[in-house]
């Protein structure tokens, strides 16, 4: 049994609720189904989700500009519209109507924007060069005073709409994946002429406004250090940096799936502070630090997405993070997600913590447990962290991802709590193999891929973690409680403070009632 002592340290260490400030989703125009918007309502109100990264605002579904002159002077009378809106001239229109409708909802639920500026509208695109299934054209601008034109009429619009005190507390971070040819194909020198045309046409409008990037997938290299020397030297204004990364090694596809090595736990976190680092080394220094899109595997065919694995795997990064991260979006909220094609069935590996029929996954239940904590650190490991909130709750999370080098699985824990801890009892929440684990239910009652509306209810209730109340047992006049975590485990422990008012009940006999029994022949 292994032993954790908790004391109150004189000057206990801050646990920053940094994983739970963004979120990540697939394309914008996605936040248009009402699906979609019950999974970010269940974010915030359970998780804490602060803002969501707003992906793919200005190409594909919806797109924001067309010509104002189609010049098209023989329209079919039977068809009523243009066949080829591409094909136009004059001046072109902006509009934002499907994207208010959707910032209005997102402000509704209580999320802000943390906005992807890009990909580039089809009218705008130096090129063809299209990438996922709802054409998000990634080119450069063709002429980049009106790529300008469009974010100023964008950002004024906002200002008009919202206010200034509402959109300068939103993040406007400059593409995605630059360094990837299929996001970007051109060169990073060409980026940072679009990043510096874009922050001037914000900044131009309120120099308020928080502008960033180079929102790179930085795995391997985040290419931090050349974009902030590049903004130094131009005196280009940057507010933030933004990358990405996820622990994924190596990659196989097979089929419908796909099957990947992971790097070690701690390899997210571990990342993140390189990060750090890059930017506190450079001309810059002092940068906060945005992780905009971070999970344990790159693609959305991993099962992994769907298992406790991933929760047990991702906890380390949860507890760590946030020491070098001013905030780190997991990728992604919702199975409502068509980068490749719609759902293929029930569980399929898609990125997101909640699946299409709104049932959580156990990755989502780790998000619930970190928001439970408190700001006050007692004690970390790899494998545990234990804080004390405000209101007296000591509360602690521990997870046990599968080890193959080692002979047991099962891990026991002894929880002893401070001295000077008065009356409590222990509320657990588990997740693991064979409890809030709907993939496993769903393999159980045959892997159907549309499952009817009474096995939705079946899954949806196999998905919600146990829940025990326990009274903590006394050694030594300390109050202890044993755990026990099986393969791919993560726990809750919360000890919440309890005042007894048994007293103030006349004529009751506990014992009397505990003793009940069935009648005697």
């Amino acid at each position: 049994m292994l032993e954790i002592e908790l004391t109150h340290p004189q000057t206990p260490e801050p646990f920053p609720h940094n994983f739970n400030k963004v979120i990540g989703s697939g394309h914008l125009g996605l936040a248009l189904y009402e699906r979609t918007l019950r999974h970010l309502e269940m974010a915030h109100r359970e998780l804490g989700v602060q803002y969501l990264r707003c992906h793919g605002l200005l190409s594909g579904s919806p797109d924001l500009c067309s010509w104002a002159d189609q010049n098209q002077p023989h329209v079919n009378p039977e068809l009523g519209f243009v066949k080829d809106q591409l094909v136009g001239q004059g001046k072109i229109l902006h509009n934002f109507a499907f994207i208010d409708l959707i910032i209005d909802r997102l402000l509704d639920i209580g999320i802000r924007p943390f906005v992807e500026v890009g990909f580039m509208p089809r009218l705008l695109a130096s090129s063809n060069h299209t990438l996922m299934r709802w054409d998000a054209y990634t080119s450069p601008p063709r002429d980049y005073k009106l790529w300008s034109e469009l974010i100023d009429s964008l950002i004024r619009h906002w200002l008009k709409r919202y206010g200034l005190k509402e959109i300068s507390q939103w993040y406007y971070e400059v593409w995605n994946e630059p360094n990837l040819d299929g996001f970007w194909p051109a060169s990073m020198e060409e980026y940072y002429k679009l990043y510096d045309s874009t922050v001037r046409a914000i900044k131009a409008v309120n120099p308020e406004l928080r502008v960033g990037g180079p929102s790179t997938a930085g795995r391997v290299d985040a290419l931090i250090d050349p974009f902030l020397n590049y903004c130094h030297a131009n005196k280009t204004p940057v507010d933030f940096v933004t990358s990405h990364s996820y622990a994924v090694q190596t990659g196989e596809r097979k089929g419908e799936f796909a099957y990947h090595t992971l790097r070690p736990a701690s390899f997210l976190a571990q990342r993140f502070g390189q990060m750090r680092k890059e930017i506190d080394n450079s001309p810059i220094p002092g940068l906060p630090l945005h992780i905009t899109e971070y999970n344990s595997t790159t693609s959305t065919h991993g099962i992994i997405h769907d298992l406790p694995f991933n929760a047990a795997f991702l906890a380390q990064t949860l507890s760590e993070a946030g020491q070098h991260a001013d905030s780190f979006s997991y990728w992604a909220v919702s199975d409502i997600f068509v980068e490749e094609g719609i759902a293929p069935a029930e569980f399929h590996g898609g990125f997101g913590m909640v699946n299409i029929h709104d049932i959580p996954k156990p990755t989502y239940h780790l998000f619930s447990f970190f928001n439970q904590l408190g700001n006050k650190v007692l004690s970390r490991d790899d494998r545990y962290l234990f804080t004390r909130r405000d209101d007296g709750h000591t509360l602690g999370v521990l997870w046990n991802p599968n080890d193959n080098a080692r002979p047991s699985q099962r891990v026991e824990y002894r929880i002893t709590l401070p001295p000077d801890t008065g009356p409590c009892v222990a509320r657990t929440m588990l997740v693991d193999e064979q409890h809030a684990n709907p993939y496993r239910t769903w393999e159980l009652l045959g892997r159907e891929r549309n499952p009817s509306r009474a096995q939705v209810e079946l899954l949806r209730e196999s998905s919600r973690p146990v829940c025990s109340y326990t009274a903590p047992s006394t050694e030594a006049g300390r109050p202890h409680l044993d755990v026990t975590l099986d393969k791919n485990a993560i726990i809750l422990v919360d000890f919440i403070p309890v005042e007894d008012q048994t007293h103030g009940y006349h004529g009751l006999d506990k014992a009397r009632y505990e003793s009940l029994s069935l009648p005697g022949n």
